[in-house]
């Protein structure tokens, strides 16, 4: 049996790591069968998640679980597209892998009152070494690699700012189409999917979620992703 290595599900959402989110959202949306089995940085070969081990094969990194059974498809995911909409998926992903990944690392480590919210209900699964000093020097470095990318603990206007362009630019790249580049899913979604969701489904409302929230089109994709992959 496959086995899918990541974080435990948390917040009613797949999983809180939208990398890991985005391997598993992969992985029903192909109806692959896999098991998942909880773990952490400190059990990847790569010392990050999600990890994949397949057979003989460990496979790290989220986009290479993707391309690693997309290999063996009959038809690749992204079979139908041109060079334009290939290149086009590829800087979405790459933006997006980016800037919302800070945007919600800011938003559970570095806006105070994400913070307030996220670390009694984040303790519980940490393992007992990683509680009280040891949470407070992640959170010290996260601080610290967030202010460097200009996203301040102590102005979450300023910080919360930045991600809100990258929703504005989804939801005009959706505009009416059921999925990012047209009618049928394509590996994109499977990213923007688990980004997009772990803002907009996260039950703990701050100011970039109540922005993307009043872009009914990126609700109405998450919603049909979610109904798509994981409601079947």
């Amino acid at each position: 049996m496959i086995e899918l290595h990541q974080f435990r599900p948390f917040w009613g959402l797949p999983n809180a790591s939208p990398f890991c989110m985005k391997a598993e959202t992969y992985l029903r949306y192909r109806d692959i069968p896999f098991r998942s089995v909880p773990s952490g940085p400190r059990r990847s070969p790569s010392g990050q998640i999600p990890f994949l081990v397949d057979g003989e094969r460990t496979v790290t990194d989220s986009q290479a679980i993707i391309e690693h059974f997309e290999a063996r498809q009959p038809s690749h995911l992204d079979a139908d597209l041109d060079e334009t909409q290939r290149a086009t998926a590829y800087f979405v992903r790459e933006l997006v892998e980016e800037r919302l990944y800070w945007q919600i690392t800011y938003m559970r480590w570095g806006d105070p009152a994400g913070w307030r919210v996220f670390k009694p209900d984040l303790t519980p699964y940490l393992p007992r070494a990683l509680r009280g000093p040891g949470l407070f020097a992640i959170r010290r470095t996260l601080l610290r690699r967030m202010r460097r990318r200009g996203l301040p603990p102590d102005d979450p206007a300023a910080a919360y700012a930045q991600g809100m362009p990258v929703l504005d630019a989804l939801s005009g790249l959706l505009a009416d189409k059921p999925f990012f580049l047209g009618e049928t899913p394509h590996s994109l979604d499977m990213s923007l999917h688990a980004f997009l969701a772990n803002i907009l489904d996260q039950p703990h409302e701050n100011p970039l979620q109540a922005h993307g929230r009043r872009l009914t089109n990126l609700v109405d994709y998450t919603r049909r992703m979610k109904a798509l992959c994981y409601e079947n």
